[in-house]
């Protein structure tokens, strides 16, 4: 090689290196963009689709203001509302009244009102699978009433609604159900659980703002038959089930009755597993459900002995007991409502294809009425907690 094509390697490779610490071309200036973090989809009245885009506003989320210490008035974030014909002419309208580009890349909250649920969410699936820069990841919600409600929430521990939402799901107290979970269910026949946002009056916690007396919260959850929202409802304890039965659960509370004197004693519960199973035997299907974890005692007011390993032993049982007909009473809400809402058909056809789709016209009817599903829950209780005796034995009451 001579000393010209070293020469010419060399500039290539510098070249090349200025390539890639280059800005974007063609990427648009950040100070362009309106990033939507939260997405509320509702049906007027008269029937109209409703969008509305909670937008940060970057002026308002400075803490300092500069040259003074001040901190900005007003919330650091905004929603716009348009009403159209359909979703897409919304967005339209949204975009014309601002003056940033909208982007839904930062988009990781989807809610959605009970009009439009009731009518199912194929328009908002369609919607969101057209965008190319939407997040398949984005949770969804289901609100009672008008989905609007939830603007009036007040901000008191975070700063944007959608950091609310998020962390109800990341710290597993509500499902987590994706639009992609969604879409998936689709193809199984439109059976899902979608949470539920609970909305009532502010107890008095920094109600600073008297226009926005409300307060948000977890509730239960929305059963899904066929893609639309059934009338039957899982209440927030049933929800907080489902998450056990789905596997989303990491930790729970659950109380019974003594059994020498009929007082609460109440159970912290950890390290959850559960697991469902198909089983085939020629022509009949089953499912397993089984679930394990250890557990202690968090509080007793009961004269109960705890020292006593036959009477652990007999807690143990009554709690598994209790925890099986907890499972029992959401599954049979499903199947009431007609919606294979923990996705049991999936687990059949991934485990025996064809018995899947021998049976696959025929599910509905099969899972609602004739199919058998066996619960079994193993709870350990390792510990009575950090004493044995109660205050009621310590007080002698």
């Amino acid at each position: 090689m001579t000393r010209n094509h070293r020469t010419i390697i060399k500039a290539m490779l510098v070249f090349l290196l200025f390539i890639g610490v280059s800005g974007c071309w063609s990427a648009e200036e950040l100070n362009n963009r309106a990033f939507v973090n939260t997405v509320l989809i509702d049906l007027t009245e008269d029937g109209q689709t409703e969008l509305t885009v909670g937008v940060p506003l970057p002026n308002r989320m400075i803490p300092g203001q500069v040259g003074g210490s001040g901190q900005p008035q007003g919330d650091p974030f905004s929603f716009v509302t348009k009403h159209a014909d359909n979703l897409s002419q919304a967005l339209n309208m949204l975009q014309v009244d601002l003056p940033r580009n909208i982007s839904f890349g930062q988009t990781r909250i989807i809610v959605v009102g009970r009009r439009q649920a009731e009518q199912g969410l194929d328009k908002v699936v369609e919607f969101v699978f057209r965008q190319p820069s939407f997040r398949l990841s984005a949770s969804l919600f289901i609100t009672p009433g008008d989905v609007k409600e939830i603007t009036r929430s007040p901000m008191v521990f975070e700063r944007i609604i959608s950091d609310i939402l998020r962390k109800y799901v990341n710290h597993h107290y509500t499902l987590d159900t994706t639009i992609k979970d969604y879409k998936i269910a689709l193809y199984q026949g439109g059976d899902i659980l979608i949470p539920l946002l609970n909305f009532g009056e502010l107890p008095g916690v920094a109600q600073e703002d008297p226009k926005k007396n409300r307060w948000m919260g977890s509730g239960g959850a929305a059963i899904f038959s066929g893609g639309r929202m059934s009338k039957i409802e899982l209440s927030p304890h049933e929800h907080r089930v489902a998450l056990w039965i789905s596997s989303q659960l990491k930790n729970t509370t659950t109380t019974i009755s003594s059994p020498t004197d009929d007082k609460e004693i109440s159970f912290f519960i950890e390290d959850v597993k559960t697991s469902i199973d198909p089983v085939v035997h020629g022509e009949n299907i089953s499912f397993r459900v089984k679930s394990s974890a250890k557990a202690f005692v968090e509080s007793s007011l009961s004269h109960i002995d705890l020292k006593n390993p036959e009477v652990l032993l007999k807690l143990e049982e009554i709690l598994n007991k209790t925890v099986e007909e907890q499972f029992l009473d959401v599954l049979a809400k499903t199947r009431q409502a007609r919606s294979d809402a923990f996705i049991m058909s999936q687990y059949l056809d991934w485990r025996y294809p064809k018995v899947w789709h021998s049976v696959r016209d025929q599910w509905k009817n099969i899972y609602a009425k004739e199919l058998p599903i066996d619960v079994s829950v193993d709870i350990k209780l390792n510990r009575s907690g950090g004493v044995y005796r109660s205050v009621v034995q310590e007080t002698n009451r």
